[in-house]
This record gives C-alpha cells, structure tokens and sequence, in this order.
C-alpha cells in the first residue's frame, strides 16, 4: 500500500480500534505500530482485514526467510517478550514487597517507583498492576477522597 493510503487507513483503525498492539498490547507511545494484514494478502486492505501490530509481534505472526532479516537473538539482543518474562516478576516482587512493608500503598506510589526501581515505563507498570488488581490477582484497590490506595484481598473469596 502506499504512503497516503497507509496514513488515512492508519487513521481510521486507530479511531475504530486504539492505537496499540493487538498481540502484545504496547501502545503507539511505547513502539512503534503497523498496519497488519491478517490474512497475509497485502493487496486485501479491507477494514475487517487490517490490525495493528507492533514489529515485534508483526514478525512473530509473519516470520521472514533468513537472509532477509537478521535475528535479534543472534546479535545477543533479547526480544521484548524474553524482557517482559524478566520484568514482570521483578515488578510483582517489588509490588509485593511494598505491601508487606506498608499494608497499602498509593496506585500512584507503586506505579511511578515500580517503574524506576525495575527500569520500565509506567504505562507498563500500570498494566502489570492491573493484572495484579484483576478478578484473579491477590490485589486490590481502594479509592479514597483523592487517592487510591493497593493492598491485599483480605480473603480469597474476593479472588
């Protein structure tokens, strides 16, 4: 497809869908987004027909031949996946450690110190604190007058 219809059908999925990875969920400020074919036929620019995906996940869906793209891995880089495996656990130790100091701590607290302490962004760390606040994570949030606050599920019937 070319430029300007790249820009417009750009335009149009990121109204209809947001503007981040339908695989790995990084938004447009976190890595850079592309249009997704997803049934692979480049020619086929039907809406129905068009995702976006970051690079890394566009490559896992639609690996190239060798010689036309050198892998990461063999340049000893880690890919964003094998980063995330390392990352998230660190961040809900860290979470978890907070809770035990503390008993609660500020949302705000936990994502912007997670973030420094652990050297990712806050948007991600908002996100593995999601998962961690989910219907099945141990955590839970408690709004007050003008803050929210983290702390443990009492019990595990709220899990």
């Amino acid at each position: 497809m070319n430029g300007p219809t790249r820009i417009k059908l750009y335009k149009i999925i990121a109204k209809r869908d947001g503007e981040y990875c339908k695989c790995c969920y990084a938004l447009a400020e976190e890595k850079q987004l592309i249009l997704d074919h997803k049934d692979n036929d480049n020619k086929n620019n039907d809406l129905l027909n068009l995702q976006f995906l970051c690079r890394s996940c566009n490559y896992l869906k639609n690996p190239r031949p060798v010689d036309e793209c050198v892998s990461e891995c063999e340049s000893g880089a880690q890919t964003e996946i094998q980063v995330n495996q390392r990352k998230e656990p660190a961040f809900r130790k860290f979470v978890y450690h907070e809770l035990n100091e503390y008993g609660e701590v500020t949302e705000h607290d936990l994502i912007s110190a997670g973030a420094e302490d652990i050297g990712i962004s806050p948007v991600t760390a908002k996100r593995y604190l999601d998962k961690m606040c989910s219907s099945r994570g141990l955590c839970k949030r408690i709004t007050l007058v003008h803050t929210t606050v983290i702390k443990y599920k009492p019990n595990l019937e709220e899990r």
